[in-house]
Order: C-alpha cells, then structure tokens, then sequence
C-alpha cells in the first residue's frame, strides 16, 4: 500500500475547527456521514450504502478476500472515473492548502482513494485513524472546555440575541438548530443527528478562548442531548440574568416566531396551526382549562394581520398567558435545582453592558501575560 503523507487526526481536528481554506474529503458512505459528521467537510463516499451492505454480505458469507474482489469491482469504470473527478475537483477548490481525506478508521477506503488522486498529479494527506479519532478528540474537547458564563432569564428576554452581540461566545440553539421550547423548531430545517451536534459543539469550544458565554438550556435543545459531562459543567457555572417584564417578553417572542416568519412569507394559518398543535402537545402540563383557553386566544388573535400595530395586543395577550402559566413555572423549577453564584442581574442593556466589559477585561489580561 502507499507511503503517502498522514496527518495526527488531533492536528486534523485543529484545521476542520479553524480552517476553512482545507478541502476535507470524507469518503465514508452517504449513510455513515448522515449519523455522524463534522463541519467543514464534504462527503463523497467511495462506496455507497448499497455498496456496503453488499461488500458487508460477502464478507458473512465468504470470507475478507471475496469482500474485497467485490469491493474492487464495484469501485471501478464510469463510478471510479466520476469519484475520483469529484475528490479533484474538492481539492483544487481549496488550493490555499493542502487537502486531507479520512474514512471510519483510517484505512483502505481512504488509503485507496489517496493513492488514486496521488495518481491525478495531486496530493492529499490521510488522517491517521480516521474519523474514530477525529470523534476521540471532539469529546476530549467536551469534557473539558474553558471556563464560561451561562446567561439565564426566563423564555423571551433575548438571551440569544444578547450573545450576538458578544465576542466570545457558544450558540447551543444554532448547533442544534432548535430553539430550545415546545416551540422552538426551525421550520424547513431539521436537527442534526446526535453525534453531529456533539462534533459541532466540540468544534466550537476549540475556536474559543475562556470566558466565553452560552444560553441557560435544559439537557435537551429539540432531539439534541447536551452532553452529560458538558452539562454538569453548566449546572454550578457562574450566571448573568436578564430580568424582563412578561409583556415584554411576549413581545421579543411575537416579533421573532410569528411576525418574522409571517413577513417572510409564511402564511398566517400555517403558523397557527403549528402554535396550535405545540400548545395541544403540552395539554397535561398546562391543563385542560388552561390549554383550550389559550388555544381560544391564540385562534381569535391569528385573524389579525400580524404586521398590522393595531392588533399585536391580541397576540401578546395569550403569548403572555403561556409564559406566565407554563414558561415562567418550568423555568423558575429549573433555576431552584442548580446551585450557580450570579455575577449579574439587570435589563438586557445593562447585562449586556457587563458581559462586554467583562470579556474586555479578560482579553487585556490575556495580551498582558
């Protein structure tokens, strides 16, 4: 097999989480970068599921030698030809630096496919290991990330929007692409498998310095899990609080889930009925009454225009009615089982204002050690 150049999968990890002048070739298959991938890097698999399965099959009931002649024959002709243009095509697209390719382990797959675009006058370095310890590194990440802030306030008072505003800090939603509620899913964009959101997660935490900020989560944001080891770092951490009127929050909530996707061209009874349909999901915990009076409110309020001024109180009014029966409860619950020391409470100007200065401080004291 060839002697062509490998890279340490943890100096691997380095350039996919800092690095986006690096053509990253994942050659696993469609199904394997489905379940588990990192960002930055682009799936063109040397064998397909149905190529697996069926190299995988040959291996049962053949032996190692008769799954490889397959795999051989199948990776060959026209598909060969048309692969191996594509991992070219990612190369030269990247020619800042040189390119790196990995399967699962580090093995044949990607020695093979390296060998071939060697054979094209091009070079592409081989990750040692592979995606197992590229996967390796990214936990060893998670279970030790630099120290952080956690920014807490009840549903609607713009801890996102805060920590956009910050230099340093971890959107746990945006890797999850989820919201992080009943209500918080991205319509038209579907969360990431498990392991995929923990890789990204990892790939963040290693672009950033200490004292950094993320949002107060529950252990999971949609289907994601935090995970645990990473979230027994959230539960004592040091907190800033933003303290908002409901009605205010009511309005930060309106503006950002209906009025948003409403002006973008998301019809009104689309969104009703997905509101509708949330607010149905948590009838046990509302409670009978409560969940069928505010479905009421919510029906009356969507016959309004929802960029018309005039009738945003119909909206707000039974927004308000969730946070303060169901929101508020659950997350007042939430704050009571975690023991933190709040470094901060005030308006979201004023911890915004602190968390600025605060990460100020922390970057002149790094420039002057």
């Amino acid at each position: 097999m060839n002697n062509h150049p490998t890279i340490p999968a943890t100096e691997a990890f380095r350039l996919l989480s800092t690095n986006n002048q690096t053509a990253v070739i994942d050659v696993r298959s469609e199904g394997e970068y489905e379940k588990a991938h990192f960002e930055n890097t682009v799936n063109i698999p040397i064998l397909s599921d149905v190529h697996r399965h069926d190299v995988g099959l040959t291996y049962k009931t053949e032996g190692s030698e008769a799954a490889k002649a397959l795999g051989h024959k199948l990776v060959s002709g026209e598909y060969k030809e048309r692969m191996i243009q594509q991992w070219c095509e990612s190369i030269k697209s990247h020619p800042q630096q040189p390119a790196l390719i990995f399967c699962w382990r580090g093995g044949l797959r990607s020695r093979l496919a390296q060998d071939w675009v060697y054979q094209q006058g091009l070079e592409v370095i081989r990750v040692e290991s592979g995606y197992k310890d590229l996967r390796h590194e990214a936990l060893k990440i998670i279970e030790n990330p630099a120290p952080f802030v956690v920014l807490s306030g009840m549903t609607g008072s713009g801890k996102t929007r805060l920590i956009h505003k910050l230099q340093r800090f971890v959107d746990l939603e945006a890797l999850a692409s989820h919201r992080g509620s009943a209500f918080g899913g991205h319509v038209g964009r579907s969360q990431p498998q498990q392991a995929t959101f923990e890789n990204k997660l990892a790939q963040s935490l290693y672009q950033i310095a200490g004292n950094f900020v993320l949002e107060d989560e529950s252990p999971n944001i949609g289907r994601c899990h935090v995970p645990d080891l990473f979230y027994a770092r959230m539960v004592p951490a040091p907190m800033v609080m933003i303290e908002t009127p409901a009605r205010v929050r009511a309005l930060e909530i309106f503006k950002e889930y209906i009025q948003a996707p409403f002006a973008g061209g998301m019809p009104l009874q689309e969104l009703e009925n997905s509101f509708a349909k949330n607010v149905e999901r948590i009838r046990n915990k509302l409670g009978g009454l409560e969940c069928d009076n505010i479905k009421t409110m919510l029906n009356q309020s969507f016959q309004f225009d929802a960029l018309n001024e005039d009738f945003t109180d119909a909206y707000l009014d039974w927004i308000e009615r969730l946070l303060t029966h169901y929101y508020d409860k659950l997350y007042i619950h939430s704050l009571s089982l975690k023991s933190r020391k709040t470094l901060f409470k005030g308006s979201w100007q004023d911890c915004l204002d602190f968390l600025v200065d605060s990460q100020e401080r922390t970057s002149l004291q790094e420039i002057d050690q």
